[in-house]
């Protein structure tokens, strides 16, 4: 085989190891939202899948800067050309995690209706459609995009394919389509977790704080920061093997570097600058703070006159149930 692997057990025993990474990533991601204390009777638009999916796409992003990273450390030390076949399994278990984050969003929140999964919504009044939710519209419109590229990466993933499309193209499609979704990735989660997920006029509306909201920004940064040090090491070592440099070449290979890095830096340190003047107002602070114990259930006697209006709700996080009875007098 072109990555090594002599058997069908070292395969399975690679993507056991990959899968189960990713899912162990899943789950604390999962843990990680649970722990915010995040009741769909305080903030009700979120759903009680929302952690499910973003899970899913977290764990996917790890993956996916792990694909990444590999290849630059193996130029910069050769020690980490050990870890480069196994690019494969984690390109192949990202694609499958991003497959459920997609899978989630559609069968848990849009119900399978494709206008709300674009943020529209039907409006009675209307006797049609109107967009309620465009920023949704614009993250999943995002995900449309990259996932046939994502799916492409994956099943072509394979020696056979690497046999059909010689060498030479395989790499092209790969290197391509990977630096795409990469980049819209980071775009997706710059634009939801820093825009569409912050405190906005009118209401102010405020949600929970995310604590790898930094984190993966950093992450993002240091992948293109490592390909571009990679890169400059490798025309280095070439144009040393021939002639040697002057100091305006050194500074124009910089120079290039630097406009490889600038996307990147340029979000990082605008976003940075957003967030920093973002002013949170004092009752919405307030506000934001979490009980660690509330009511799920409750019950309650109106009395009006000669009337007692009783009301049950339960499950109110759930599955909710509601019963109202009157009495009056002796008589129910």
């Amino acid at each position: 085989m072109l990555l090594g692997i002599k058997t069908k057990k070292e395969l399975f025993l690679r993507h056991l190891f990959i899968g189960g990474l990713g899912l162990i990533l899943v789950y604390l991601f999962y843990l990680s939202y649970q722990s915010w204390g995040v009741v769909p009777a305080l903030w009700s638009d979120w759903s009680i899948d929302h952690a499910f999916w973003r899970s899913f796409a977290h764990a996917a992003f790890i993956l996916l800067f792990l694909t990444l990273i590999i290849g630059p450390l193996a130029k910069l030390w050769p020690w980490f050309a050990r870890f480069i076949p196994w690019r494969r399994e984690l390109g192949i278990w990202f694609a499958i995690l991003s497959a459920g984050h997609g899978y989630a969003i559609l069968d848990r929140w849009a119900l399978w209706d494709i206008q709300r999964f674009f943020g529209l919504e039907y409006v009675e009044a209307l006797g049609g459609y109107a967009m309620f939710r465009p920023e949704l519209g614009i993250m999943n419109m995002m995900a449309v995009i990259i996932f046939p590229m994502i799916m492409l990466l994956a099943i072509t993933s394979s020696d056979r394919a690497v046999s059909f499309l010689g060498i030479s193209s395989w790499k092209w499609v790969h290197n391509s389509l990977v630096h795409v979704i990469f980049y819209i990735i980071v775009l997706r989660w710059v634009l939801y977790a820093f825009f569409f997920f912050q405190p906005a006029i009118p209401d102010f509306k405020m949600y929970p704080p995310i604590w790898f909201l930094y984190p993966f920004l950093w992450m993002a940064l240091f992948v293109v920061i490592l390909q571009t040090v990679a890169f400059i090491k490798t025309v280095f070592l070439q144009r040393f093997a021939v002639e040697a440099q002057g100091g305006f070449q050194v500074l124009a290979l910089i120079g290039i570097g630097m406009l490889l890095i600038s996307p990147i830096a340029l979000v990082v340190g605008s976003v940075s600058l957003l967030d920093s003047r973002i002013i949170t107002p004092p009752s919405v602070s307030a506000a934001q703070s979490i009980p660690q114990n509330y009511a799920r259930s409750f019950y309650m006697v109106i009395k009006d006159g000669n009337q007692n209006i009783s009301l049950w709700a339960q499950n109110i996080d759930s599955d909710l149930y509601f019963r109202q009875t009157i009495s009056i007098g002796d008589l129910a």
